[in-house]
């Protein structure tokens, strides 16, 4: 706002009021003082003295010196008046509080007056005299106030666990130099707090912490983030995805939504199997290499059973499920594109990319360079016929906007039928933390190499914004990426 603005006038005049006010405080404060020690020796009550222009209130209010707080009393409470003088002279009211405080109210009315003489509390006098925007004012204060010291708690609890520095004001993840923002922070207080009704101790909970799949994704996101060469993905991408409802992975990805065209009249095995694949893991929990999947001859609609399924006259069998998921990216009918340029191969099961030269960082929502992705907005993004589930390594994303995002790199995992595209990422039951094995095995390949090229890359395209990160401390967050790798291993089975 520039100076001799409206607003600028507006804002002086505000602070020429107020301090205005604050002489007149002063003032009645020294008048009433010496009222204040005859009234603390002498609490005669005294009647209203009140005309149209000028009333006062020294100690007016009528009472019988006790207070009955109800039926679970037996005795009555002595009513302690939470002012000392009330005053109105025209329309502003004035409260000489108990410790001598002075409060004022401008454009009183009578109701108002009474309703300070009503009043049981300090509280209730404040309320009173302030305007609602200083209420809200004041409330998001003692809101800011809870909130710090609930982050400085939180900071003295995760200082106990070997995973968290403190350094100032900031939490770091051990050997790392970028600091979590506080919404991370959050979630992972979240997380080990919910430690607290098993009644474990720090090295109990330490110990438990390595199999809390949660945990895991939490931290490997922020690690992806890091490995992101836009310091704005490391502090703001959490927020956006938490806003707008995307899932993050156990490997650290997140999983969002995005529409395509199809290229094929016949996708009905890519939709059966890609769906059914993800959703026995998801919501199942279950491994999908146990399963077959088989086609009635009679409407050529496919089912799934048991391995040891031996099979029946009215049905033909296709395939292992986990052997037909992997093979899909060289299926005719898996074929998609976008509705923009119609120049992307788009396949389930293989990633869609594009140069990152290419791309620009904007925190649009639409009309800039990458492949787009959302999650709520479904409906509004990359128009086409054929809803897709898509996995995204932070480390790869290009922009943030207000609800929709943009990335050099995403991997198509299923295609969502209409009715379930904006209900999916709601759904607690669709678990999305098991959905990333196979994307997390290619993503570990050179990831060294590949995260310090794209800094180099970054650095020449801007001379601003990039984030202080040297290469032995990417060497260090790939390292404890590439930890998953053992985890991965035994569930992953190449197929022929």
């Amino acid at each position: 706002m520039s100076t001799f603005s409206l607003d600028w006038f507006k804002q002086e005049l505000a602070k020429l009021q107020l301090e205005e006010q604050k002489i007149k405080n002063e003032l009645m404060k020294l008048e009433m003082e010496e009222k204040r020690k005859e009234m603390l020796e002498d609490e005669e009550e005294e009647d209203c003295d009140c005309c149209d222009d000028d009333y006062d209130d020294d100690d007016d209010y009528k009472w019988d010196g006790t207070q009955n707080f109800g039926d679970d009393y037996d005795v009555d409470v002595p009513y302690v008046k939470p002012y000392l003088h009330l005053k109105m002279v025209n329309d502003v009211l004035t409260i000489v509080l108990q410790d001598g405080q002075i409060i004022s109210k401008p454009n009183a009315t009578q109701d108002d007056f009474k309703a300070a003489q009503n009043a049981n509390s300090e509280a209730d006098l404040f309320s009173l005299v302030m305007s609602q925007e200083v209420k809200d004012e004041k409330m998001k204060r003692e809101a800011e106030v809870s909130r710090i010291k609930s982050i400085q708690k939180g900071m003295d609890f995760l200082s106990q666990f070997k995973d968290f520095t403190i350094s100032g004001n900031s939490i770091y993840l051990t050997g790392m130099s970028r600091s979590l923002p506080q919404i991370l922070v959050e979630e992972f207080l979240a997380i080990i707090g919910a430690y607290d009704q098993l009644h474990l101790s720090i090295e109990e909970v330490e110990k438990s912490l390595p199999y809390n799949e949660s945990y895991l994704g939490l931290k490997r996101f922020f690690m992806w983030c890091c490995l992101n060469p836009r310091a704005e993905v490391a502090h703001e991408l959490y927020r956006f995805l938490k806003d707008n409802s995307f899932r993050i992975t156990k490997q650290g990805f997140f999983v969002a939504l995005r529409n395509v065209v199809s290229l094929c009249d016949d996708t009905a095995l890519v939709d059966f199997v890609s769906n059914s694949y993800n959703k026995i893991k998801a919501i199942w929990k279950k491994d999908p290499s146990q399963m077959n999947v088989w086609k009635h001859d009679q409407d050529d609609s496919y089912f799934l059973e048991n391995i040891d399924f031996e099979g029946a006259s009215n049905a033909f069998f296709v395939g292992n499920l986990t052997a037909l998921y992997l093979e899909l990216p060289e299926m005719k009918s898996n074929r998609y594109t976008d509705d923009w340029t119609k120049t992307f191969d788009i396949r389930v099961g293989r990633p869609v990319n594009m140069p990152l030269s290419d791309c620009n960082w904007s925190t649009q929502d639409c009309a800039a360079a990458g492949l787009h992705f959302t999650a709520d907005q479904i409906h509004y993004v990359g128009c086409g016929d054929t809803s897709m589930l898509i996995l995204i390594n932070p480390m790869k994303v290009v922009g943030i906007g207000a609800h929709k995002g943009r990335c050099y790199e995403y991997l198509p995992i299923m295609t969502v039928p209409r009715e379930e595209a904006t209900t999916i990422l709601h759904d607690l039951n669709f678990d999305t933390l098991e959905l990333d094995d196979q994307y997390a095995v290619r993503e570990l390949e050179s990831l060294a190499e590949r995260a310090q090229a794209g800094f180099v890359a970054e650095s020449r395209k801007y001379d601003f914004n990039i984030p202080n990160i040297s290469i032995v401390e990417i060497k260090g967050i790939t390292a404890s990426l590439e930890e998953m790798m053992g985890e991965i291993v035994e569930r992953v089975k190449n197929i022929d």
